[in-house]
């Protein structure tokens, strides 16, 4: 669907609603801090007399400002109008509204946007809505007042809607009705219904998907400033700040993989397998998988919805599965949400939106839906405060220190928690001894009963489980976050995303279907290597979609999405595809149907992810031939041939390092052949081997470095506290002959010769050998061979030594005179290429004077 009209309407709206928000309080008595200007229970504020009604509404307004605070409280209050327009917006396009009667709007057939000429103002008489005081409406009607009869018909209609839908409507009436935005039927460039009628296609509201994207959209500005700033997470920017919208074609793929697969290898027959355009056979049948007798067994979670995109998509397959049984239509959408799906999550915000995209799916397959009186389940986990006086003495409960900790911070570890068995009999316990205590009050109690409700729905197990968990590292974490993560996830701790996927093998069952988006730095980086360990070893790999590095559009990272199976299955193979080399997110979900579609294309791949054990490092490398596995099974690796080494930080590139033209060509020396001749030589600037462009075999020689008495500044070089700023390391090398590669590459590797008298640096990473060594195996890294390997080993493009060092090299010695040959040539060429031109310290003559 086309989201740029969305994309400009949704945070402009945002800012316009907190003014108004801000500027509603500010009639009530608030400064612009939130500070009280009146007497709490005056009856004239500013001028304006308050009815029996506004005094208490505005006593209530103060007392969650003194509670939330002023910025959150503003916010919050924006969001929820926000969310309440736009569900209207959307029931009133699809013709769900109860009333019949168009809202906000009035259908335009000549335009594909509506007018801003709300229905209900036509004949306000006649509308039928519960509530709706008729006696005020023939007054206003008659007085021609019709944002105030506007403003009465709105809030009638959406406590009619707060019925059905009480987690999006249901406080209107209370203080929040005081803050009710003024001029609603502006029709200039200030009013946001205008805006949202007549600034957004109708046709964007016959997707539900259109929720999802509001959503994203509206938090975009908070989430960019967020990331901007370099600040630590707090509760109320951990959710808008990892909130990221699934793409369809990810979701779908994610949940046939899982909870298609489940259907299907239940009902092998079935043919909801026609529907399922993502769905990756089976390499061959096995009896490991949850049996179930039909689709009411089935139970799946997603532990971070969002705005639910993946619940809205399994509540469609799951309606198929329903209607394959020959249920009643109007019964399914009620079984689907009591029985089939359930969300958890910490902004409740995305909670409003998961929500009511579910109950506008329901509706759309039952118009009776919202008289049945049948909710989505996504629980919002908020803190419960626990505190010493709410605890019984002597009880297990009081123990728990862990557990009342992070349920006072539920609202930034969200359903990471894992209660044990233990935690809940310790509730359980406490609440039973509290209800035959008189010591204690009833607050006490309903703490307790909400900690062990959230408890339970922690500790439930579903079939399946599928997920775009939070994308957040650990430099971002605030104090309870790092510590919580470091304490509770050891092997994943360095972003949120990890820490998810563990948390999912106890979310489902064993046996259980999940499906995951993440970053892909977990299928190669070396701190991921016992994450990838516990899949390989415990789990089963059962398909996975590498994407191009800017497959999509809405990640700041590389992206993959997989599916494993939540118990070791021996021999399994699962299906990959890589889409590697087809660049842009639009390419990416036909690229991958086609692989689907036919295996022979030459990016799809079956693989047994224990073969990846072969590999040094456990990579997910399912493209590697079984020759190339072979070869690191039997071959030796680079280290046993020669040292791959990083070399020297500076501290500070701009003091110590220039290029050789900018310095005293008296004072610098080119070809020292160890540390104690760069000092008798009394110079001062050395070749430094800092990296540089992608270039084979030599080159990249411009740089020097202060290397002056053996580096005393450098080695010396401190903050004002005295710490040292630099980092020499394995100085030992310093001046040796060598090949070296640049650290970070926008491509494929490649090694170059580095004769003697070169510094190198840390970006400039190199390995030590003799020269007869230094050849092979440098003929060896710049083969196409340890190009794939390179692929492998470093995807992230990211060429770390102890990567290259678990290369493996096979030596020839019948072919090694012919490399070595070889290799004389490609160096000779690359260095008369590179000493052609004036940036060579070497240059004698241009080629072509």
């Amino acid at each position: 669907m086309d989201t740029k009209e969305l994309e400009k309407f949704c945070p402009w709206a945002r800012i316009r609603l907190i003014d108004e928000v801000r500027q509603r309080c500010y009639a009530y008595g608030l400064d612009d801090a939130g500070r009280v200007e009146f007497d709490r229970d005056a009856s004239i504020v500013k001028g304006t007399v308050l009815s029996a009604l506004e005094r208490s509404q505005r006593s209530e307004l103060y007392r969650r400002i003194e509670h939330d605070g002023y910025a959150h409280f503003c916010e919050e209050m924006a969001y929820t109008w926000f969310n309440r327009f736009a569900a209207i917006r959307y029931m009133e396009v699809r013709g769900y509204l109860p009333c019949g009667v168009r809202m906000l709007s009035s259908y335009c057939e000549t335009s594909e946007y509506d007018s801003f000429s709300p229905d209900c103002l036509r004949m306000p008489t006649e509308l039928d809505l519960p509530g709706l005081e008729r006696d005020r409406v023939f007054d206003l009607a008659a007085a021609a007042d019709d944002e105030a009869l506007f403003r009465l018909i709105l809030v009638a209609q959406m406590n009619e809607l707060a019925e059905c839908l009480p987690a999006i409507f249901g406080r209107v009436g209370t203080a929040d009705a005081l803050l009710l935005p003024t001029r609603l039927l502006d029709r200039g460039e200030e009013g946001v219904l205008y805006a949202l009628v007549e600034r957004v296609k109708r046709s964007t509201w016959e997707n539900v998907e259109s929720l999802g994207w509001m959503y994203q959209f509206y938090n975009s500005e908070v989430k960019d400033a967020f990331f901007k700033s370099k600040a630590k997470e707090t509760p109320d920017t951990i959710g808008p700040a990892t909130q990221l919208f699934t793409p369809n074609w990810i979701v779908r793929y994610m949940v046939q993989n899982s909870l298609g697969r489940l259907w299907m290898l239940n009902n092998p027959r079935s043919p909801l397998r026609d529907e399922m355009d993502y769905y990756i056979e089976p390499d061959a049948e096995h009896e490991d998988f949850i049996k179930i007798e039909g689709p009411e067994d089935i139970s799946l979670c997603d532990p971070a919805c969002g705005s639910g995109h993946i619940l809205v998509y399994a509540f469609e397959l799951l309606a198929k599965m329903y209607l394959e049984r020959e249920y009643r239509m109007r019964d399914i959408p009620g079984l689907i949400l009591s029985k089939n799906l359930h969300g958890m999550e910490i902004d409740p915000r995305a909670a409003q939106i998961a929500g009511l995209a579910l109950a506008m799916c329901a509706r759309e397959m039952d118009r009776r839906f919202f008289g049945r009186g049948v909710q989505a389940d996504v629980a919002v986990l908020e803190p419960v405060m626990l505190e010493e006086d709410d605890i019984p003495h002597g009880v297990a409960l009081a123990k728990k220190k862990d557990l009342i900790d992070a349920l006072s911070h539920l609202d930034e570890v969200g359903s990471l928690l894992a209660p044990s068995e233990g935690d809940l009999a310790a509730l359980r316990e406490a609440i039973e001894l509290i209800g035959t205590d008189g010591l204690f009050d009833g607050s006490s109690k309903n703490k307790l009963e909400c900690a062990l409700k959230t408890c339970e729905i922690l500790a439930r197990r579903h079939d399946c489980v599928v997920a775009n968990p939070p994308y957040m590292g650990s430099s971002s974490f605030g104090p309870f976050m790092s510590k919580w993560v470091k304490k509770n996830y050891p092997d994943v701790k360095s972003d949120l995303f990890s820490s998810f996927v563990v948390r999912m093998f106890n979310l489902a069952k064993d046996h259980g279907e999940c499906g995951v988006m993440s970053p892909f730095v977990w299928m190669f980086i070396g701190s991921y290597e016992k994450l990838r360990n516990e899949i390989i070893d415990n789990r089963t790999l059962t398909s996975l979609i590498q994407l191009e590095y800017s497959g999509f559009a809405g990640a700041t990272v590389p992206i993959c999405t997989y599916t494993f199976h939540n118990s070791f299955i021996k021999g399994c193979k699962g299906g990959y595809v890589r889409l590697s080399d087809f660049v842009g997110a639009a390419v990416q979900a036909p690229k991958a149907l086609e692989a689907i579609g036919n295996p022979d294309c030459g990016w799809f791949y079956r693989r047994d992810a224990e073969t990846f054990k072969q590999i040094p490092g456990i990579p997910i490398a399912y493209w590697a031939s079984d020759a190339l596995l072979d070869a690191f099974e039997n071959a030796k690796q680079l280290s046993e041939y020669g040292k791959p080494r990083q070399g020297l930080a500076t501290g500070e590139n701009a003091r110590f390092v220039r290029e050789w033209w900018e310095v005293d060509g008296c004072k610098s020396a080119y070809s020292c052949g160890s540390i104690q001749e760069s000092i008798e030589s009394a110079c001062k600037w050395f070749p430094y081997n800092k990296g540089g462009d992608f270039r084979k075999w030599y080159g990249n020689n411009s740089a020097v470095v202060n290397w002056e008495n053996d580096g005393w500044e450098i080695r010396n070089y401190k903050d004002q506290n005295g710490k040292l700023l630099s980092r020499p390391q394995n100085t030992n090398c310093f001046f040796s002959p060598s090949i070296t590669w640049s650290k970070i590459s926008s491509g494929s590797i490649a090694f170059r010769f580095k004769p003697a008298g070169h510094v190198f640096d840390v970006a400039g990473t190199s390995v030590f050998s003799d020269q007869k060594s230094l050849k092979y195996l440098q003929g060896a890294c710049n083969s196409s061979v340890i190009m794939r390997v390179a692929s492998m080993l470093s995807a992230t493009l990211n060429f770390e030594v102890g990567q290259i060092a678990t290369y493996p090299i096979i030596q020839n010695e019948e072919q090694k005179p012919l490399v070595n040959n070889m290799v004389d040539s490609c160096r000779e060429l690359s260095k008369a290429d590179w000493d052609s031109f004036e940036t060579s310290w070497d240059f004698k003559r241009h080629p072509l004077v």
